[in-house]
């Protein structure tokens, strides 16, 4: 039996490189998944591939970072959980850019994506919790731990959704609901790929990644995953408003 056998859980930001390794990983586990994200094409392919597997998995494709888009999710979700067991906040994006250069727009974008979209998933599909209790977990950052220059808007947001983290844990405790946060370093998925790939000291600042953990090198999806899918699992009960570094040692320096 796995160690989410019968958990119903939810996993945003799914059809991403590390999302889609969690749909894996939470299924063999025996959760029955919702993933949803942006890419409906994405989504379709990664529904098939469960499927073959026979792994209970839907997909919903909405936008997070807006109310409609939440709220189409938590409609989906009651539609085929009676209840929510477990939330996987993975979702997010990133934006490297000096302060005085940030747009305001740029600035709203980002925390509408990495920060308000938790608060609107979680005040939504909370009330699928409370009869049962549950976990939530949410993808920071090792960025919203310690600073990096050019990563103001994101900095804000992933400390921002730490520390959310923590008082969300205070305010759900009666409710028997565990709320914590993961806070990765550099991992290596399609993300931080795309994100050097335009720039022309591309692989020296990938060679920084490397070595700005003391492990020498980027994390893997797996190893992330696994601290989730702990965190969402009964062994975890007396673990809430938690920040979690899982970043091969960067933030201890």
């Amino acid at each position: 039996m796995g160690r989410l056998e019968g958990k119903n859980v939810v996993i945003s930001g799914a059809t991403g490189g590390q999302g889609q390794v969690a749909c894996r990983m939470f299924g063999d586990e025996g959760a029955n998944v919702i993933g949803t994200d942006v890419d409906e094409q994405a989504g379709v392919a990664l529904s098939k591939e469960l499927g073959e597997k026979g792994h209970p998995f839907s997909f919903i494709a909405a936008d997070l970072s807006n109310s409609a888009g939440v709220d189409t999710l938590g409609a989906a979700v009651e539609e085929r959980f009676d209840r929510v067991d477990a939330v996987y906040n993975n979702h997010g994006i990133i934006l490297g850019k000096p302060l005085l250069e940030t747009t305001e727009a740029e600035w709203d974008k980002i925390h509408d994506i990495d920060l308000k979209s938790v608060f609107l998933i979680m005040k939504r599909l909370v009330p699928l919790m409370t009869e049962r209790g549950g976990s939530i977990i949410n993808v920071s950052s090792v960025g919203g731990l310690v600073a990096f220059a050019n990563m103001a808007a994101y900095g804000a947001a992933k400390g921002g959704l730490a520390m959310f983290s923590k008082v969300a844990a205070v305010d759900l405790a009666p409710h028997n609901i565990r709320v914590n946060a993961i806070c990765p370093g550099v991992i290596d998925t399609p993300m931080p790929r795309n994100f050097v790939s335009g720039l022309a000291e591309r692989d020296q600042i990938w060679t920084g990644f490397e070595q700005g953990h003391l492990t020498g090198r980027l994390g893997r999806s797996e190893e992330v995953v696994s601290l989730a899918i702990y965190l969402a699992s009964d062994e975890s009960t007396f673990m809430t408003g938690a920040a979690i570094p899982i970043d091969g040692g960067w933030s201890v320096q």
